[in-house]
């Protein structure tokens, strides 16, 4: 029987030593509305920094999507 080298446990009881289980991914939600931001963040779609005022949506699980990668839909 093989021991975990930090849990002392048997290998195949030890969550450490076991392989990752097959999680599904999250599926990605339906954007939300728009609105302005409040503050300043980066644009989770392509990376480029937007400002407070920047019209903004929230896309789970990717985050904030400004105006340069999507077209506001008020």
């Amino acid at each position: 029987m093989a021991r975990c080298e930090f849990t002392d446990l048997d290998t195949s009881m030890c969550a450490h030593c076991r392989p990752p289980a097959d999680e599904p991914l999250e599926e990605e939600q339906p954007p939300a509305r728009w609105f302005h931001a409040v503050y300043p963040g980066t644009c989770s779609s392509c990376g480029q920094p937007f400002t407070a005022g920047t019209p903004i949506r929230m896309r789970i699980p990717t985050g904030w999507t400004a105006d340069c990668c999507a077209t506001p839909t008020w």
